[in-house]
């Protein structure tokens, strides 16, 4: 009985001293912070430079350089958020992986940059090719309107 009070004790002084002393409880899901997204995103725009921009341009609004000359438009990749009511993350990164159809992506004209990323994967200095994806997923997110 000692004991157990003991351990009240100890655990309402913990309580009461935690905000005096400036510590808070981390909660369950924190958001990045944004040197970390920061870094996420610069780890990814390379491969959306190489692979997407030429079509779905700087911002991804889908106005690359051979925009106009493919057969079936890009679409707007920075219209995400709008078009589904926020950003699907595991839906996009199933498109990137190639494990999941995009309209356009099925063409000559747009090959699935996926299987490019996973012949990387042997080469010194790349990332497996589902970190590459992932990485990729978090800049197309970065893209959205806040």
């Amino acid at each position: 009985m000692i004991f157990r009070t003991h351990h009240r004790l100890v655990l309402l002084a913990l309580l009461v001293c935690m905000p005096i002393a400036g510590v808070q409880p981390v909660p369950a899901q924190q958001a990045p912070l944004p040197a970390q997204r920061a870094k996420v995103v610069a780890e990814a725009e390379e491969d959306y430079t190489l692979y997407c921009a030429a079509c779905h341009g700087d911002q991804g609004r889908g106005d690359g350089e051979l925009a106009s000359i493919l057969v079936k438009p890009p679409s707007d990749l920075a219209g995400i958020n709008e078009r589904h009511g926020g950003f699907p993350f595991w839906t996009i990164y199933a498109m990137i992986a190639g494990e999941e159809a995009v309209p356009g992506h099925d063409t000559f004209q747009m090959p699935h940059y996926a299987e490019r990323m996973k012949a990387d994967e042997e080469k010194p200095g790349f990332y497996p090719a589902h970190i590459r994806i992932l990485l990729l997923t978090h800049y197309l997110e970065s893209l959205q309107p806040e």
